[in-house]
């Protein structure tokens, strides 16, 4: 299993690299993902994109967190930390476009039941978890 989770990796971690690339206007700062096992940490230049990328990098991230919460705990067939990578990543691709808060807050709420929502936020890290919070309070 870890021959196929390599090159996964490799595909997350230059998709975060690549999302910081674009537009030289409307840079306003930056966005540091901490390393996770295998996968370094990282940091993206910002830029503001536009309303479509922005409910696309939600969508991904929606669509991702189904693979989290399919692959975690107990019941999953294997562990949800490759998952877990890939729903941070997306979380930071999407900080990373300077995307408005209540984008992603409405594509959580349209893309996951209620109880999908309240178990993702209860497992994810602090600081993913209050983004995810802030979100949905502006969604």
């Amino acid at each position: 299993m870890f021959a196929v989770r390599g090159p996964l990796v490799a595909v997350v971690v230059a998709t975060v690299v690549l999302a910081g690339c674009g537009s030289s206007s409307g840079h306003t700062g930056t966005v540091s993902v901490g390393a996770y096992g295998v996968t370094p940490a990282r940091t993206a230049t910002t830029t503001n994109a536009s309303a479509a990328v922005c409910r696309m990098d939600a969508g991904t991230l929606v669509g991702d967190a189904h693979g989290f919460l399919a692959h975690f705990g107990r019941v999953g067939a294997y562990p949800a930390d490759l998952n877990y990578v890939i729903v941070r990543d997306d979380l930071a691709r999407f900080r990373s476009h300077s995307c408005a808060p209540a984008v992603l807050g409405r594509a959580l709420t349209q893309g996951l039941t209620s109880a999908q929502r309240s178990e993702l936020v209860a497992n994810l890290p602090s600081s993913m978890a209050q983004a995810l919070r802030t979100a949905l309070a502006a969604a």
